[in-house]
């Protein structure tokens, strides 16, 4: 697709007129679709490229998501979510629309290449991901350590937030002991990661996908979710709202947000899984104070509002920069 490159004075001179204009924000869209519906929630315009189409599957796409197309408004920031696959795309097009690009990344450096839990880091140079981005933002505190800050003007670190009233345990007012049942699984999840799951599971307890046609949330009806990625994901911190226990392999990320036997379980190995499931299944005084701990840690940590609030801080932060030289 060609790209309309636009002179960045004309475009300073529009958003002096109308400094409270939505902006017009190109987005990568290869699984992100959880992470740019939240910042739709921002009410400023999204788009998105048309080899990266939007999965409805995973979430209903917002009325302020558009494909980009020839006829799309001036573009005013470019938002990049992987450093490893989607980054040398993204900065040439950076270039073509002549705007700042934003970097947001959602896991620690050493955990960068790994995609799920059974693959190994690649024998890469990680010095190669110290991307350059004109905003930085980070899910926590932990990943923004983990990453070269020389150099870098603005960065914000933006904790992912989640809708509690969407994901939420439909069943805790109705019984004193929940009856949830079943394992979640996203369904990206990599089909040999996933077979491998199902026969260290072995029947103990049944697995549902996370995403149906019918927008059947899974995790508010699930006593489990087995996180398949090295890093806490979006889908991870859903299930734990819903009171799903979150079930990941131990690493630095998942070790950050989660606590053991407090708010998730960890597993040093896969083999792990079965005795842990076993010992939740034989404790509902365990399992019950994991589930409710881990709602209430993503009510502390990861309000929706703060997440939209923060990102209009610095989208409008970037603006001033940007469009509104001193």
């Amino acid at each position: 697709m060609n790209a309309f490159p636009i002179n960045n004075i004309i475009r300073s001179v529009d958003r002096v007129q109308d400094p409270k204009s939505k902006l017009h924000i190109l987005t990568m869209c290869k699984n992100d679709e959880k992470y740019i519906s939240l910042l739709a929630q921002t009410k400023h315009n999204f788009y998105i490229l048309p080899h990266t189409p939007w999965n409805s599957l995973i979430e209903d796409r917002p009325s302020n998501v558009y494909p980009l197309t020839p006829l799309s408004p001036p573009i005013d920031y470019v938002i990049c979510y992987d450093r490893a696959e989607q980054y040398d795309e993204i900065l040439i097009l950076t270039k073509q629309f002549q705007v700042p690009l934003i970097l947001v990344d959602m896991c620690s450096k050493s955990l960068i290449r790994p995609q799920h839990l059974l693959e190994a880091m690649h024998d890469i140079d990680l010095n190669h991901f110290n991307r350059k981005a004109t905003l930085h933002v980070y899910s926590d505190t932990h990943i923004a350590q983990s990453w070269t800050t020389d150099g870098i003007d603005l960065s914000q670190i933006i904790p992912i937030g989640i809708d509690i009233d969407k994901f939420q345990n439909m069943e805790r007012d109705l019984y004193p002991i929940a009856i949830k049942t079943g394992i979640a699984l996203d369904n990206n999840t990599v089909p040999h990661v996933g077979a491998i799951l199902g026969s260290v599971i072995n029947n103990i307890q049944p697995i549902f996908p996370t995403d149906h046609e019918n927008k059947t949330i899974t995790v508010n009806t699930t006593k489990y979710f087995i996180n398949t990625s090295k890093h806490i994901t979006i889908k991870t911190l859903e299930a734990m709202a819903a009171e799903s226990i979150a079930i990941c392999l131990n690493t630095p990320d998942t070790a950050n947000c989660i606590q053991h036997q407090e708010t998730g379980w960890l597993l040093n190995d896969l083999n792990e899984l079965p005795n842990a499931l076993t010992s939740l299944e034989n404790s509902d005084e365990l399992r019950i104070k994991i589930a409710t701990q881990a709602r209430q840690h993503i009510i502390a940590n990861h309000s929706l509002k703060k997440f939209v609030s923060q990102w209009l801080e610095s989208l409008n932060m970037l603006r001033g920069a940007i469009y509104h030289p001193t």
